[in-house]
């Protein structure tokens, strides 16, 4: 479960406190690794607040944000607990380093619907790698979701973004589709949204459920580093 839990500690410290979405509901998300892994996500949004469910290799991951309060709660289903952690330092960070990515980016003007949704093309270079990502308007801002490598399947190291996050993240947009491929043209790892659900979600999927006990861990802070 470590590589999950950190993968999710890791995306939720980008650029939260700009998150204030007007789109209430769920996306549904498939990621898919170099080796054909794949991991599909419930990406929820309402007001202030995210919740990311994942589930893959296995294994399932949950990680509750709350941006008013600065804090991240990660949600452990199998042991039936849950940990909170504060996240001011780590966000004023985030904010501190905001608009320091160094890579190409070009918008092309191109646009596609997916799931119903406007997306524009946005073209993202770096070190030969190269990522197509269509952004939809109207469904939030995208706060991130991967600790490097290029996609969600960082394997729980603590690296920075993805380049392509760096230029999306609390932008006003959405992404639907990302597929990143290297020099050659090989997909390195792609997103894609599967579903997309409005509608008004009760404040219980933003809070530990009952019954789940709270555990602390000495210095959870070196986590982030």
């Amino acid at each position: 479960m470590k590589p999950l839990f950190r993968f999710l500690a890791v995306g939720a410290l980008l650029t939260c406190s700009q998150l204030a979405s007007a789109f209430e509901g769920k996306i549904g998300l498939a990621m898919t690794d170099p080796r054909g892994n794949t991991m599909n996500m419930d990406y929820a949004m309402k007001d202030q607040k995210i919740r990311m469910d994942m589930n893959g290799r296995g294994h399932q991951a949950a990680m509750i944000m709350d941006v008013a309060k600065k804090e991240m709660i990660m949600l452990m289903p199998d042991q039936g607990m849950y940990m909170v952690m504060p996240m001011k330092q780590t966000i004023d960070k985030a904010m501190e380093q905001a608009g320091a990515s160094t890579a190409d980016v070009e918008v092309t003007g191109k646009t596609e619907t997916i799931l119903g949704y406007k997306c524009s093309q946005i073209l993202v270079k770096d070190k030969g790698n190269v990522t197509e990502a269509w952004v939809a308007e109207g469904l939030g801002n995208f706060m991130g979701m991967s600790g490097g490598g290029g996609g969600p399947f960082g394997g729980g190291r603590s690296a920075p973004a993805a380049k392509w996050e760096e230029v999306i993240k609390g932008k006003g947009g959405f992404p639907l589709r990302v597929i990143t491929r290297d020099a050659a043209g090989k997909q390195l790892s792609k997103m894609e949204a599967t579903k997309i659900e409005p509608g008004s979600l009760p404040d219980s999927l933003f809070a530990p459920p009952a019954g789940f006990q709270k555990f602390d861990m000495p210095n959870m802070g070196g986590m982030f580093k």
